[in-house]
């Protein structure tokens, strides 16, 4: 509001009209913290969530932190808007600039079936020492194709794919889907494994392009003002909306290539190799899903979504120290995996199956 009106604002008598659902609201911010709260022997303090509604941009939940009246983790800090690092939920968008690739002819670019070798080496990294990533099992599988590669979360096939098509040609991808805050000059390589930071907002606004077929709504969370007289200053779906571009949706991606990320993060038969065929990953409906887990256990994270909601969890700690043995799986996936099916019986949404759009062919590989 500050930024709309100046600093005065709050004395204005405005009366404002959030995106907020009341009820989605409350249960995010109490599964935040009943989850938060049963995590004390990992040394977690803290965690944020996101809700969007991918068609429109407007979040329904945000959570800051597990506590707002806590100063020992610093609960006042916003942590969905604090930019921390994504680990493995930045994956997702390495992959669509590899099938992006416009400079490539089309039968050059990648696919779900492309190839790439999982195998450990000393990757040149420009003005780095040579990179030489490990998976998270410290295992190697040879060579895989895309969709076993990110469906598992597999390290060293992402840093492949971010060599292949440039990290230039990958940050144009990523402000396309709303990400503002990977400006630094001197990224490598470890990029494609979540090494930039990213408010937890907006990489919600970025997998909520993917879950409306490639159109960005840029994230509101103003639908209306009015002055104390009544009048109606702004308003959503009108001429003067409250927020710049709120409303108005770009085509940012082709729909054919958001649906192939969508396809591989929402195949828990594929993912099946690293989580199992039960994971928290898994809701009773159709749902693409990706989790994060950073260096010396920073950050853990689950982003996912179906064709009517996006939510994104973050859970660590305000101060960046370390938690201790967990994971993305095990830290951020309970809050979402609870919250996503809390929200839809909230919401009477019906499953909904991600239908391909006109473009794409199957085939056995």
């Amino acid at each position: 509001l500050e930024e709309l009106f100046g600093a005065g604002v709050i004395q204005s008598g405005y009366t404002v009209t959030t995106t907020l659902d009341s009820q989605l609201q409350t249960e995010a911010e109490r599964i935040v913290h009943d989850q938060v709260a049963a995590l004390p022997q990992h040394n977690v303090s803290n965690g944020a969530l996101v809700a969007i509604r991918p068609e429109t941009g407007e979040i329904l939940a945000l959570v800051g932190s597990a506590d707002f009246d806590n100063v020992e983790i610093d609960g006042q800090v916003n942590m969905a808007l604090a930019p921390r690092q994504p680990g493995s939920t930045i994956k997702p968008l390495v992959y669509l600039s590899a099938f992006e690739q416009p400079n490539r002819p089309i039968q050059e670019r990648w696919t779900q079936g492309t190839l790439v070798a999982d195998i450990v080496e000393a990757f040149p990294d420009g003005a780095n020492p040579p990179y030489v990533p490990t998976n998270y099992d410290n295992r190697e599988r040879g060579l895989v194709t895309v969709r076993t590669a990110l469906a598992n979360s597999l390290n060293i096939p992402a840093v492949r794919t971010i060599q292949t098509v440039g990290i230039a040609n990958f940050l144009p991808t990523a402000q396309r889907l709303g990400i503002t805050t990977l400006t630094r000059p001197d990224y490598g390589l470890s990029l494609s494994l979540g090494a930039g930071e990213v408010p937890l907002l907006e990489m919600t606004g970025a997998f909520a392009v993917l879950a409306n077929d490639g159109v960005r709504m840029p994230p509101i969370s103003i639908m209306k003002i009015t002055d104390t007289t009544g009048t109606v200053v702004c308003e959503l779906g009108t001429e003067r909306p409250c927020q710049p571009g709120g409303g108005l949706g770009q085509q940012v991606v082709n729909p054919v290539d958001a649906f192939l990320i969508t396809d591989i993060l929402s195949d828990n038969d594929a993912r099946s190799i690293a989580f199992g065929p039960n994971s928290l990953l898994r809701l009773d409906r159709p749902a693409a899903a990706k989790t994060g887990t950073t260096n010396d256990f920073r950050d853990v994270l689950t982003l996912g979504y179906t064709p009517q909601l996006v939510t994104g969890v973050w859970v660590g700690n305000a101060d960046n120290s370390e938690m201790i043995n967990i994971s993305g799986i095990t830290g951020a996936a309970p809050i979402w995996n609870e919250f996503m099916r809390t929200a839809h019986a909230i919401l009477q949404a019906p499953p909904v199956e991600f239908t391909p759009p006109p473009g794409v062919r199957q085939f056995e590989v």
